[in-house]
């Protein structure tokens, strides 16, 4: 896992990540958890990514794929890109739970232009992020990468984000409008790069079908 973070990743951007570690899932349930980002101070500028072992022996690819989708979780959740001292009230862009992302930053972008038409409104930034909560959208939606993608913003950024890196083939429109904004942003594409550069990918379209 950490090999692999490192090797798509650009020159100094691991410096965001004060610690990297696994954990053995004991988890029974439907929806189990790969991997998980959390800030390690107030002001969001260190992060700990945390890798559940026990999935990433399993399978690999998903394993990857889930570097790229959880580092997106860092670059967009820095001091940088979100401002923790906004109350909710305050914010003009989007509040995620944890502040209000900055004008220009990459989700606020993002969300403006894939989240519109009443979407970003149907999102409760204080609820956990699951594929059941992305169902309903999935069904309506081509545009997602599974119905995960489509329980919130910040999942729709990293799925597609993994999907971008190891040049996943997309089965809609929507899902290449995604990809080509990736490719428009310098920073973005160099993990793809980095990614092309190692051999790694292109990898096989898993994510559940979104759309009807």
């Amino acid at each position: 896992a950490w090999e692999t973070l490192a090797t798509i990743t650009p020159a100094g951007q691991l410096n965001d990540l004060a610690l990297f570690g696994g954990f053995a899932s004991a988890e029974n349930g439907e929806e189990t958890t790969l991997a998980f980002v959390n800030t390690l101070d107030d002001a969001g500028t260190v992060f700990q990514m945390s890798v559940n072992l026990n999935e990433g022996d399993a399978d690999p690819d998903e394993l990857i794929l889930t570097m790229a989708h959880e580092f997106s979780h860092v670059f967009t959740a820095l001091s940088t890109e979100i401002d923790r001292g906004a109350e909710p009230e305050d914010c003009d862009t989007f509040y995620s739970g944890e502040g209000c992302y900055r004008d220009g930053s990459l989700m606020a972008e993002w969300i403006e232009l894939f989240w519109g038409n009443g979407l970003i409104d149907q999102i409760d930034p204080f609820t956990e992020a699951s594929a059941a909560g992305g169902e309903e959208r999935c069904l309506l939606n081509a545009g997602f990468f599974g119905p995960y993608a489509a329980s919130s913003p910040e999942e729709d950024f990293a799925e597609s984000f993994s999907a971008f890196v190891f040049r996943i083939e997309v089965d809609s429109s929507g899902q290449e409008d995604k990809m080509n904004w990736f490719a428009d942003q310098p920073g973005l594409l160099e993990f793809q790069q980095l990614a092309i550069d190692a051999g790694l990918g292109p990898l096989p379209n898993n994510f559940e079908y979104c759309g009807e």
